[in-house]
């Protein structure tokens, strides 16, 4: 369901709002560079509000001069940001519940800001400049972080859009709907606004002008590489890195992050750098060229095309249910490679697959529709103790299993096999599952590479006597039936 589904209205020409899927989460973000150029009254001091809320966290930081007394958690408190699930946006594309970034992740950015002030006198005015001083920082969180800030302004244009068109809303309780810099704290509120059916929260647009892919330009591995062009000096000095060593990208970030701590000062000269050249430019939400928006549609068409109703299941054994799972893989390979949805597979010119993502959003709604025929609890993204596995389905506690997708084309396909399933399976305590690859061509679908798949299957189902199926769908482009 869309936001314009439950509101029941038309987003017609004059309309700048974006259209949110409410059941799972956009793979796209709000993009501070965006917000920051907008020439809308309501964002013009969107920068602002940005200094002026680490300014407020600063201040609660410096007042216990460094010690960790209760200034000093009154800012982890302030830099501790609930994920914004109103917003339904995210690289998950699962369910619109998320983790946020706890008091983990506030106490790093309050040491970080303690450390800026010592430093150097300036305000941090980019939520990305935190990216490199904190492990785990990345778009999805600061993503976040900025929405949280800015929620006052994006209440207000919800509210906005909301009279425009007639819709009234409902008064809901909203967490983080404002902050104050004199108290030094959130406010909730109970306010008018769209409620969701699936989280019972708010519901916040955003105007599509604001929407990027994966907009975050500001990273410790990125200011590493600048650094090793721009300051080698105080890398092979101060830090005694060796440049002709051959490291991995995971290096690079943990040296970003090591020279940061050691020099804000170099710090803010790459995120100044990298603010004076970035041209940023919205995701093109009406052409859609990545399906970073229609892959709902897509996916919902071909469930509701995938054949027959399911009848609910009854009380199939472990062994019935793993069968009965391999029905709605049947039916997400029929659909590719005997109609046309093959084609939501890759771009509008034929030239470039989809990325693993959209691959998996648009099974996962094939599957759903199925799953709610047959009252069978489907999660996305679910977390299962040692990261999200794509889909985890359940009809009672005995009766689970998991789907994992896969591009043929991935780094990491035998790793998923070896390692990533396997682990899956043991921390969720499920005894089967189904690696689904996908290829695009004909290198992908080789038969050797399919082999080694096989046999990394079958070697850890004799292992641990758990059920592990391996499914290739060939996502070639097909000639017309027509042409046949």
């Amino acid at each position: 369901m869309r936001f314009s589904e439950l509101a029941g209205v038309h987003r017609g020409p004059q309309d700048d709002w974006f259209d949110p899927v409410l059941t799972e989460d956009t793979p796209l973000y709000v993009d501070p560079f965006l917000v920051f150029e907008d020439r809308d009254p309501l964002f013009a001091d969107a920068r602002d509000m940005v200094v002026e809320f680490f300014a407020g966290c600063r201040d609660l930081v410096r007042a216990d001069a460094g010690r960790r007394g209760r200034a000093w958690e009154k800012a982890v408190r302030m830099l501790t940001f609930p994920e914004p699930k109103e917003f339904a946006l995210g690289l998950a594309m699962g369910s619109p519940f998320g983790s946020g970034t706890d008091e983990h992740f506030g106490a790093r950015m309050a040491a970080a800001l303690d450390l800026i002030g010592h430093a150097l006198d300036r305000q941090v005015d980019y939520v990305e400049a935190f990216a490199l001083f904190v492990p785990g920082l990345g778009v999805d969180r600061i993503s976040d972080i900025f929405c949280n800030i800015l929620k006052q302004r994006f209440i207000r244009y919800t509210q906005r859009v909301c009279a425009a068109h007639g819709f009234s809303g409902d008064t809901v309780r909203v967490r983080n709907a404002s902050w104050s810099r004199a108290s030094g704290r959130w406010a909730e509120a109970r306010l008018a606004l769209p409620v969701s059916p699936v989280t019972h929260e708010a519901v916040l647009l955003v105007p599509d002008r604001f929407l990027q892919d994966i907009p975050q330009r500001i990273t410790a591995e990125g200011f590493y590489r600048w650094a090793e062009s721009n300051v080698n000096h105080v890398l092979r000095e101060d830090l005694n890195f060796d440049l002709a060593a051959d490291i991995s990208n995971s290096v690079r970030a943990e040296r970003g992050r090591h020279l940061a701590e050691r020099r804000p000062d170099v710090a803010f000269d790459y995120i100044d750098t990298v603010a004076e050249r970035t041209v940023a430019e919205p995701y093109d939400v009406g052409d859609d060229p990545d399906l970073l928006v229609r892959w709902y549609e897509a996916g919902r068409a071909a469930g509701e095309a995938a054949g027959r109703r399911q009848s609910p299941m009854s009380q199939p054994s472990e062994e019935d249910f793993h069968a009965w799972l391999g029905t709605l893989v049947d039916r997400f390979q029929h659909a590719v490679e005997d109609t046309d949805l093959w084609r939501a597979l890759w771009n509008d010119e034929l030239t470039r697959p989809r990325k693993e993502k959209i691959v998996q959003a648009i099974a996962g709604q094939l599957w759903l529709v199925q799953c709610e025929q047959a009252d069978v609890d489907v999660s996305r993204e679910a977390n299962v103790g040692r990261g999200p596995v794509d889909f985890k389905f359940s009809a009672g506690w005995k009766r689970r299993a998991l789907i994992e997708v896969k591009l043929l084309s991935s780094r990491k396909l035998q790793q998923g096999a070896e390692a990533q399933l396997p682990q899956y399976l043991k921390s969720e305590r499920v005894r089967s599952a189904y690696y689904v690859c996908v290829g695009f061509t004909d290198a992908d679908l080789a038969e050797a590479r399919l082999d080694r798949v096989q046999e990394t299957c079958a070697a850890y189902q004799a292992e641990s006597r758990r059920t592990v199926t391996a499914r290739f769908i060939d996502a070639r482009p097909k000639e017309s039936a027509s042409n046949l």
